[in-house]
């Protein structure tokens, strides 16, 4: 949970307003979700985790798209939380870790995957483009984590894709 909310913090200082990020909020949020989540409830979902020097640094989860009913014969998957801890960034650890989150949407038949990062993370966004993510064209506002209050302000987010077979 802590690189959870270190990532927050490092990575969103700027495009979300500090006095949340330097809440006791956020880090009650963060908390309540980390004991709410169900970590592959649904068929398909799983949570990979970096480790360094016996520290957990991160974390990626994915699983099918979410709201993809269509009944498709496409398989769309998506990564619906990548977060890394500020001292990690630039370890190696995020390319390592969204190989395998890749890698494992592939090997259990999803043909592409998506993710959405916000609009103003350009840090997020060189990071996801260097690994072979792509801008989908596709904008939303993201009034905050579904397990907690809204945000103070919507901040604008961005879809990414990527092909897996």
């Amino acid at each position: 949970m802590r690189a959870h909310v270190d990532a927050w913090r490092g990575a969103y200082r700027g495009v979300i307003a500090d006095s949340y990020l330097d809440s006791d909020e956020l880090e009650q949020q963060r908390d309540t979700m980390w004991r709410s989540w169900r970590w592959a409830d649904t068929p398909g979902q799983q949570v990979f985790v970096p480790v360094i020097d016996d520290r957990v640094v991160g974390f990626g989860f994915i699983g099918p798209e979410r709201g993809n009913d269509t009944g498709s014969s496409t398989r769309r998957g998506e990564v619906y939380a990548f977060y890394l801890h500020p001292t990690a960034w630039g370890s190696g650890a995020a390319p390592a870790t969204m190989a395998r989150c890749t890698e494992y949407l592939r090997d259990n038949g999803f043909n592409s995957a998506v993710l959405w990062v916000l609009r103003d993370n350009p840090r997020a966004r060189r990071f996801y483009e260097k690994v072979g993510w792509s801008f989908t064209g596709e904008e939303s506002s993201f009034d905050g984590p579904q397990s907690a209050n809204a945000l103070p302000t919507p901040v604008a987010e961005v879809q990414y894709g990527i092909v897996l077979s």
